[in-house]
Formats: C-alpha cells, structure tokens, sequence
C-alpha cells in the first residue's frame, strides 16, 4: 500500500480522535518512551500507548523492496522512496500507518501526541518532489535507515509539513517523534513554529507536552531528590527519622500528566541499578512501564467519564531484533524475531491482530510441587 492511501485511510483514524476529544477525552494518545542501555551494550527501548477508546491494534510485517510515497500539500505527490529494510510496526483502529516499530537493522521509532506545540513546514511547490507528510515520517525512517545518525543526515533533504484532515477539524494530527539504534544512540525530532528542532535525548525519556527542551528545564526542579533515604534530623533534642523507604523521593510527581511522567521515568531509570544484559534490560523496562500504566477511570473527564488507558506497551530488542508487546487485558508479553521474518522483496504484508479479552495464566500442576521437608 502507497504512503498516500495510508494517509486518507488515517482519516478514519483521526475521526475517532476528534469524536473522543469532542466528547471531552483531552488525553488521548498520551505515551512514555524510555531507553535502556544494559553494561554489555545491550539496547532496549520502551514505550505505552494511552488511548480512550480501543485502538484494535495489529501487528504488521513490511518487506524490503516495498514502494511508498507520500502525498504533498494541495493533492500533489510528494517525496517517493523504495524500502531498503525490513520492519515491524503496530497500526491503530486498522488503520495501516506506523505508531511504533523495529526494523531488522534495530533501528525503532515511536510517534507521540504533541499537542499545542507542533507546527509543520509550509511547502513551496518546487519542493513536492521533497515534501514528507508527518504521517508518514515512521515508515521513511524505518524503511530506509539503520542508525540515528543515517536519519540525522537525510533530514535535510526532506521538507515535512502537517497534512491537514479534514475529519481533525481541516488541522493536522500534532506529532513528536522519537528514535533509538542498536548502539544506544536516541534522538528526538520536534517540529515547532515551522522549524525542526533535533535534540539529543540525554536522558533517554520523552512523553508529550510541552516540547522536549522544557521537559530538561523542568528537570531542574528536582534536583534534590535522591534514592538515598533522608537521614533523621534532631529538633530541640528530639530526634526524627524518616517513616519508611524512600524518603528521599519525597517530592517526586505521581501525577500522569507528561512532565511527571517524564520526571518520574528519568529518576526511575537513572536510579535503578544498570542492567547486566539484555533480559535485564528487558525486565527493567517492564517496570518503568509499570510506573505509568494508566488503568480505567485513573485519568478520566468528569463530564463524559471517559478515560485515558494504557492501550499496549511495546519493548523494542534493537540488539537482538525483537519486538515484544502486551496489553491492557494481558500483561503476558508477546513477541516476533525480526531475524526470523521473511523480508525478501517480494514476500507479501502481514497483519496479527494484538487484541486480547482476558489475561493469560499458567497454572502450576499440583503434583509438582514438592512436599515440604
């Protein structure tokens, strides 16, 4: 499928997100993105996915060879491309446009909400042949790129704007965008006022609102906080310890909203002891994922109830090319090896549905568990 028909079928996509937002669901596609680099070198990446409506998810497999193309502005056909790479990537609402994914070189990318701030180029005719929709930036990465650095370099060479639609109120959808390597390297591109804005993402965590450079301001503002518990202080002769474990994140946020989200995920994953490897690694994301899963009615509109939730997370293997994910209904992770997909040109698109009703649960066989000595 061309870049162009992904686009008009986004409308669909974007009706839903503007019936949810008229209803009163001001939250919609609230994420957190997160990077863990292991001692051995090992690089996973984590990100959820808050939506307030079921996004019906599927997984979908994209070969190398594919063509796309991306529309321009006023229905011209604007910048057009061969896949070089393989890729994986979860769509929304069955709609065949890329949220999150992998490529089989570990190169991953993740679009987030970036409302109030986000604001496109205006292409001049002579630049159709270079104009890239913002919807369409995830599979230009993915498809033709290896490393942060090839993407750094060919951003020059693309003018992106906001594709206006019309079931968005004649506006675009507003995008942030984030990418990680197999080498550890992350970036964050935010277009602002016209302009790109390329920053290096120091600290390995993005959300959504305000733009990346004031979430590192804000940062400052916690400066005290420490995993060290407070020590106990003395008044008038009287000594006062602390009431528990960790006092001295007294202050940390627990709201979530995206800067204390973004707070709360630094400190997490700046504190916590660095993973020895890849399945480390791996664990370690799962629980800074579970510092900011929304469940039903946490986040919510009090006019309509409607509520953000934590749709899917993915877990992004860029060393080893897995792509794992789970669900609001099923926390049990799920994967796919990129080293094991057929990407040959020529091998056909597929699609598995992530759904899930229920959870998944093992159970032990009574008889082997051991009697007590």
């Amino acid at each position: 499928m061309t870049s162009s028909r992904i686009a008009s079928r986004l409308l669909s996509v974007v009706t839903t997100c503007t019936l949810l937002l008229s209803s009163g669901l001001q939250s919609a596609m609230a994420c957190t993105d997160a990077r863990v680099v292991a001692q051995d070198g090992s690089v996973v990446s984590a990100r959820s996915m808050e939506f307030g409506a079921p996004t019906d998810s599927g997984l979908v497999v994209r070969p190398r060879g594919s063509k796309l193309q991306s529309p321009a502005p006023s229905g011209a056909s604007g910048l057009s491309w061969t896949a070089k790479y393989g890729y994986v990537y979860l769509d929304a609402f069955h709609i065949d446009g890329i949220t999150d994914g992998l490529n089989e070189a570990g190169l991953g990318f993740g679009a987030l909400y970036l409302p109030g701030f986000a604001g496109y180029e205006t292409i001049a005719p002579p630049d159709n042949a270079k104009a890239m929709s913002n919807l369409q930036i995830g599979a230009w990465a993915l498809s033709q790129f290896a490393t942060v650095d090839e993407v750094k370099a060919a951003l020059g060479g693309i003018h992106v704007w906001g594709e206006p639609l019309a079931a968005f109120g004649n506006a675009f959808v507003p995008l942030h965008y984030v990418l990680h390597d197999a080498k550890g390297n992350s970036i964050v591109l935010e277009w602002v006022g016209g302009k790109l804005n390329i920053y290096d993402n120091t600290v390995g965590v993005m959300t959504n609102s305000p733009t990346y450079d004031w979430q590192m301001t804000n940062l400052r503002n916690y400066v005290s906080l420490s995993p060290d518990n407070a020590k106990p202080v003395t008044v008038n002769g009287v000594q006062y310890a602390a009431n528990g474990q960790g006092s001295g994140l007294l202050g940390l946020p627990g709201d979530p909203t995206p800067p204390s989200r973004l707070v709360q995920t630094v400190f997490a994953l700046s504190s916590a002891v660095k993973p020895k490897n890849q399945t480390e690694a791996l664990v370690l994301g799962q629980k800074l994922m579970n510092r900011v899963d929304l469940p039903a009615g946490l986040a919510r509109d009090p006019s309509s109830g409607k509520s953000d939730i934590t749709q899917w997370v993915v877990f992004r293997d860029h060393t080893n090319r897995i792509y794992y994910y789970r669900t609001y209904d099923d926390m049990t992770l799920q994967a796919v090896d990129l080293t094991k997909l057929d990407f040959s040109p020529g091998a056909p698109a597929r699609r598995i549905a992530i759904a899930s009703t229920k959870p998944t649960v093992h159970f032990i066989d009574p008889s082997s568990i051991p009697a007590l000595k």
